[in-house]
């Protein structure tokens, strides 16, 4: 790590020791969670693993010391030491000794030594302390300082550690139940060592990060994207506002404008200035210009406060007049279909785009998020981040990504009344009031019912850790005269130029040259799309023809099933995607000699047989456990089994079983019958 930590071009002093929890008290050390670290993240399987190795290390000899690993600090100028290393393990094994809060552990959590005083005359009580997040501060504290529920809510993996640490101890294990906890405790308070490296002050910190990260500890290569595009800002309220972007960005598993409260503190008045009046119903935009709406932050008087906001007198208006009591905020819980590292490629594909005119397609960043800082290295190759408009254009053009991304694509939804299922839904931001309560939730409007099921048929049948459709679509969103109608016409004419023509390059290659087009210059190839349905391919069939299929079938439902009873037309009507990855033979490839619906026939050769067997009317896309309850089975049998179920396994699979029996006649006739409705939609 040292030849990545150069000063002036010589080598710099750093000073690594063991240290114990005892040796913090004896020598009074604090520490402090600076602003770029994440708040608090572990989850029960890692604090219960951290548990269960200490109990073990404890249960097979109390006199030998237990490693718990390494911290790296620099000194900041408050005479506490910034964690820059470590703070997840070290806030982890101090949340376990404010809940033991004996054998020395209670000196270790509260410097007073007495978590239960009342004197409130020092602030600086707890061993732990958090840069601008004073919610977090008070969390901590010996006093009974009020939350408010959003400040609750960012501070929900905190309390749910302190409870998976009361669960572990008080439940009903004898060998948990015997340990004594007071013998625990010193052993923790002695025994625990960490390997605590300090580094100089004035250490230039990007540099840290990166050599934390190539020793293979928990930070994120996009912690170190952030802190590499941070550092190229000169001012420090430039700074604080884009690594509240930044950060409100990154959390991809809630909607952003809930993200960006908490992140930014924001109230839902200053966020939605715009008065609503009694029963009106608005659908609403997280602000795209964010930046003159976001508070700075200042440090008086050792504590920090916010500033007021910056510029703009309605947000100051909306500030004091909005209680925040009076704003409801709703939503079911989500999952993104990306990963933030994902978002940060896609969104320097499409940056490139705008700022380098000439960039070739295959010189276009490519989504593979393990190498992400690489990537953004070879992509600014020929400009400097050193150039502050670059860093801040982009660091713009993400939250604009982003903004746009909430509103327009797909996330998975927990349906909490359906065994909490993941469906694939786009819930619009809506405003409304009741009295004085202001209601602010996510709903899904009937019209985006097919543009949904568009973008889940996209997401299943394309790579995961790329989804390259999401480039030129997520940069057709950016524009501001676009809605639904548009977008969806739009993604249905991307789909078909991308994946319904001979492919000439890389998925990479081509999704950035659609970046030039519009749909009017987007089409499928209808004789292409026939000669592959036409092939014998068998398994070999890529599961998009499937996937593309069920869509195709379902926008035309209305006229595929009017005959259909009303149970059945109700199943197709709330037909989704799910994930499949096996080709299943409607009529078996082991023949079943009581079978008497089979498509070849006994005389055929065994060529003949296979092409017909891996013919496309006789395919349907399933998952793994549904093909092997299909198995090779015989065509009646899967039949009543399928009808039996009550719900679609596919919308080809249903209309294949509508026949009573499966011969040759039959699958040519299907086949025909897909291809049609592939040419139609594609002329369309």
């Amino acid at each position: 790590m040292i030849d990545l930590l150069e000063s002036n071009e010589h080598l710099i002093d750093i000073k690594s020791e063991e240290i114990t929890l005892s040796k913090v008290v004896s020598n009074n050390l604090r520490f402090n969670i600076p602003l770029y670290q994440r708040l608090y993240v572990w989850g029960e399987e890692q604090i219960n693993t951290l548990l269960g190795d200490i109990k073990n290390a404890f249960l097979t000899d109390t006199t030998k010391p237990f490693f718990l690993g390494g911290i790296v600090v620099i000194k900041n100028n408050k005479k506490q030491f910034d964690l820059i290393d470590g703070q997840q393990r070290f806030t982890t094994l101090w949340l376990i000794s404010k809940f033991l809060n004996r054998g020395g552990l209670e000196q270790f959590t509260y410097t007073n030594g007495d978590s239960t005083a009342n004197d409130k005359s020092n602030n600086f009580d707890c061993r732990l302390h958090f840069s601008v997040r004073d919610f977090a501060n008070k969390y901590f504290s010996k006093h009974n300082f009020i939350l408010t529920n959003s400040e609750n809510e960012e501070l929900k993996a905190i309390s749910s550690a302190e409870k998976t640490i009361e669960t572990y101890f008080n439940n009903d294990s004898k060998e948990v139940e015997d340990i004594n906890l007071d013998k625990l405790s010193e052993y923790i308070f002695k025994n625990i060592r960490l390997i605590a490296t300090e580094m100089p002050v004035n250490t230039d910190e990007n540099k840290v990060f990166e050599a934390m990260n190539n020793r293979g500890v928990q930070l994120q290569q996009h912690e170190i994207l952030k802190s590499r595009l941070l550092h190229r800002l000169q001012h420090d309220p430039d700074r604080e506002k884009y690594a509240m972007i930044w950060d409100a960005c990154s959390v991809m598993d809630e909607y952003v404008e809930k993200s960006l409260k908490d992140t930014a503190n924001f109230t839902w008045g200053e966020l939605f200035p715009d008065k609503v009046t009694e029963n009106e119903d608005k659908y609403e935009e997280v602000p795209i210009d964010i930046l003159p709406k976001l508070k700075a932050f200042e440090e008086k008087e050792g504590s920090i406060n916010l500033l007021k906001i910056i510029s703009d007198a309605k947000f100051l208006e909306a500030n004091d007049n909005s209680k925040e009591d009076k704003t409801q905020y709703s939503s079911e819980q989500v999952r993104s279909i990306i990963t933030f590292p994902m978002l940060l490629l896609h969104t320097l594909r499409i940056f490139q785009f705008k700022k380098f005119k000439n960039l070739k397609p295959e010189e276009s960043a490519e989504v593979k998020e393990k190498n992400l800082i690489k990537i953004f290295e070879d992509a600014f190759k020929n400009e400097t981040l050193n150039d502050e408009n670059i860093v801040t254009d982009f660091f713009k053009l993400l939250w604009q990504v982003r903004v746009r991304f909430d509103k327009y694509v797909i996330k998975w939804v927990t349906n909490p009344d359906s065994n909490h299922e993941e469906t694939h839904l786009i819930k619009k931001l809506y405003k409304s009031k009741y009295k004085e309560t202001i209601s602010v939730r996510r709903v899904s409007p009937d019209t985006n019912e097919k543009f949904a099921l568009l973008q889940s048929m996209l997401y299943h049948s394309q790579e995961l850790i790329t989804q390259y459709w999401l480039t030129p679509f997520l940069n057709k969103m950016l524009e501001d005269d676009v809605d639904e109608t548009i977008l969806f016409k739009y993604l249905k004419q991307l789909d078909n130029a991308m994946f319904c023509n001979e492919r000439t390059a890389k998925l990479k290659e081509l999704s950035f040259s659609m970046l030039t087009k519009d749909e009017t210059e987007m089409s499928g190839n209808v004789d292409f799309v026939t000669a592959v349905l036409n092939l014998k391919d068998g398994t070999k069939f890529a599961s998009y023809w499937f996937y593309k299929l069920d869509f195709i079938l379902w926008m035309n439902r209305k006229e595929l099933i009017a005959y259909k009873t009303e149970d059945v037309k109700k199943l197709w009507e709330n037909y989704r995607m799910t994930a499949k990855n096996s080709v299943e033979h409607i009529c078996p490839q082991t023949q079943n000699p009581h079978d008497s619906d089979l498509i070849y026939n006994v005389s055929d050769s065994e060529e003949v047989k296979k092409q017909k067997l891996d013919d496309f009317g006789n395919l349907v896309l399933l998952t793994s456990s549904m093909n092997s309850e299909y198995s090779n089975k015989m065509y009646a049998v899967k039949r009543t089994e399928f009808i039996k179920k009550k719900r679609l396994d596919s919308l080809k699979s249903d209309i294949i079983f509508e026949k009573n029996n499966w011969n040759y006649q039959n699958m040519d006739a299907h086949r025909v019958m897909m291809i049609e409705q592939f040419s139609n939609y594609l002329n369309n």
